[in-house]
């Protein structure tokens, strides 16, 4: 969250019906604050919806979350029920070399990895200006930065390392002094209270189920088919929870896939899912095993739901592609990965030509740039998933530290 509420002014205009401003209405109006939640479109949720369909359930943006206690009180609290991992599919695998690999480096790559682990980083600049990728390549070597980091970052921003600051992407890698190794800073971080990062579940009726909540808490809070044109004419506390014009966003295309379980001639693909680095020979980024990983995700126990991204900072063009040409990618290279024998039942496709902003230095000197002008008055705050927390967890933990 970016500048800070006027505890002074119960009056709050919210910008923005998405999950972000939804989150923030309903945090503010139980504390108090008259909240007034203004949407451009005629719909709460932005990216997010849950479509329930013949073969079981469509997520066109987030699929899963990480619930620790404080997530878990807020849904507690709306009475949005989630499930876990099913404890028999847990595996998270890395596609190299034309394999599946819960481990993807070499013997000798891991002993390089565990080298650096221990060694104090050689670092041409200062820590709050590297990328992710020159941490990486400082702290962990190349072979774990493209086979581990890469594709992790790719499943978060659908982007590669070097186009994310490290700092800002994932601030708790930063060592507090850069003579520290990363086992030292491992140590040191391990000594600090720190809450529990949570369990990855998914939402039983679909994400959309919480847009619904918090858009019933606050129904007589939000204004649809009303955009603000003119912020100066804003009284009391403003809050804008859309998305910033001057950032780069990855393009990200999801595709929700059926299968008959026959389609798979030995067994359908078991565990959370696969990422794929770039450079291995596939387009798609990754694919979610969605049936496996978690019950009720299709109508019936004879299908196999699978989730599958495309597109990203990597390969921007994807979400100009037609549906039949993303349904062609996605067969063929299903077939790669799994052998696949026959047609899927159903694909559902959704494109999103700004997705995911990039943590990037650019971004961060933007976020500087408005804490010095916009939210530089008190009352004036930018909460959305550019301005710290790109995830529903972070933006939870955010607003409940309000």
């Amino acid at each position: 969250m970016i500048g800070k509420l006027n505890p002074s002014e119960k009056q709050v205009t919210v910008v923005g019906a998405g999950i972000s401003g939804l989150l923030i209405g309903y945090a503010l109006k139980r504390k108090g604050y008259q909240v007034a939640i203004h949407e451009k479109s005629n719909r709460c949720g932005g990216l997010i919806e849950s479509k329930h369909t013949a073969c079981g359930l469509v997520e066109t943006a987030a699929h899963s979350i990480l619930v620790n206690e404080s997530v878990k009180s807020l849904l507690d609290e709306l009475g949005v029920e989630v499930i876990g991992v099913n404890p028999d599919s847990k595996a998270r695998y890395i596609y190299r070399k034309g394999k599946m690999r819960r481990m993807p480096l070499t013997f000798f790559e891991l002993l390089g990895t565990l080298f650096r682990f221990f060694r104090k980083p050689k670092l041409n600049k200062p820590l709050a200006d590297l990328t992710l990728a020159e941490w990486g390549y400082a702290y962990l070597g190349k072979a774990a930065t493209e086979f581990l980091l890469a594709p992790f970052t790719t499943g978060v921003f659908a982007c590669h390392p070097s186009e994310l600051n490290a700092k800002l992407s994932f601030p708790k890698l930063i060592p507090a002094s850069p003579d520290f190794s990363f086992f030292q800073h491992f140590r040191s971080m391990s000594k600090k209270p720190k809450s529990p990062r949570g369990q990855m579940m998914v939402f039983k009726n679909g994400t959309e189920e919480l847009i619904q909540k918090l858009e019933a808490k606050l129904k007589d809070n939000i204004i649809f088919n009303s955009p603000i044109h003119d912020l100066n004419s804003i009284k009391g506390n403003l809050v804008l929870s859309v998305p910033a014009t001057d950032i780069q966003y990855s393009p990200l295309v999801t595709a929700t896939v059926f299968f008959n379980r026959d389609a798979f001639p030995k067994s359908p693909p078991k565990g959370v899912g696969v990422l794929i680095p770039r450079g291995e020979g596939l387009r798609i980024l990754g694919c979610l095993f969605n049936s496996s990983a978690f019950k009720g995700r299709t109508a019936n126990p004879n299908q196999v739901s699978l989730t599958v991204m495309l597109g990203g900072t990597s390969d921007p063009e994807a979400v100009s592609l037609s549906e039949a040409d993303i349904e062609s990618i996605i067969e063929r290279e299903l077939q790669t990965l799994f052998n696949t024998q026959a047609k899927p039942d159903q694909i559902t496709i959704s494109k999103w030509s700004r997705a995911i902003p990039v943590y990037s230095s650019n971004l961060c000197n933007y976020i500087n740039h408005l804490d010095q002008t916009f939210c530089s008055k008190q009352g004036r705050v930018i909460f959305s998933n550019f301005s710290g927390q790109v995830s529903i967890r972070g933006m939870i933990e955010t607003i409940q530290s309000i």
